[in-house]
């Protein structure tokens, strides 16, 4: 099964060794998405997008035919009208359960969650734990405060490192299988 990967330079991997400036060099191998899914992994994630660009590049990969599972790191939402990510989400996500497409969803930074609906299936996302220390986020978060919280090494411009997304990989790793165990059955 392949699975796409969308999302913005953390999931593009900007500063990992393998994809150290993003852009047009090719993306990274080393993300916690790329480490999930294996060798069959199309990456449609670009640094610096919003959400609505992270659904639409996912469906032109959709589109392509291929059967696939999706993962989804959600940006920040001020990259779109902040009222309109939890919009493309919900949307993006009704579109992966009419597909018939297994998916998994996580976000950088838990503002996103505060902004979606309580109607919102939850059953299809992975949120980091919440921090146990009292400055770090009480309540679940995104990967990116989950790193810098975690105090894993961040590059220059500001993304978690390949130790973050090995461990990201690892915590995620079960919730991802049983999103793959569905699909394949």
């Amino acid at each position: 099964m392949i699975t796409v990967a969308g999302g913005d330079s953390i999931v593009w991997g900007s500063e990992l060794e393998d994809s150290p400036h993003g852009g047009p060099n090719g993306y990274s191998r080393r993300t916690f998405t790329a480490l999930l899914a294996g060798d069959d992994y199309v990456c449609a994630a670009y640094p610096g997008i919003s959400n609505y660009e992270i659904a639409e590049r996912i469906k032109k990969e959709i589109d392509a035919g291929v059967p696939k599972a999706v993962i989804v790191c959600w940006t920040w939402p001020t990259r779109d009208s902040v009222h309109a990510s939890p919009r493309v989400i919900s949307d993006f996500q009704q579109y992966c359960e009419y597909q018939q497409i297994p998916y998994l969803f996580t976000c950088v930074d838990n503002c996103l969650i505060e902004l979606l609906s309580p109607k919102t299936n939850w059953n299809n996302w992975y949120l980091f734990p919440a921090g146990t220390e009292s400055h770090e986020t009480q309540q679940s978060r995104g990967f990116y405060q989950w790193a810098v919280e975690n105090k894993y090494s961040i590059g220059v411009d500001s993304h978690p490192l390949e130790q973050a997304h090995a461990d990201a990989a690892l915590l995620i790793k079960e919730k991802f299988n049983e999103l793959v165990t569905q699909f394949d059955q």
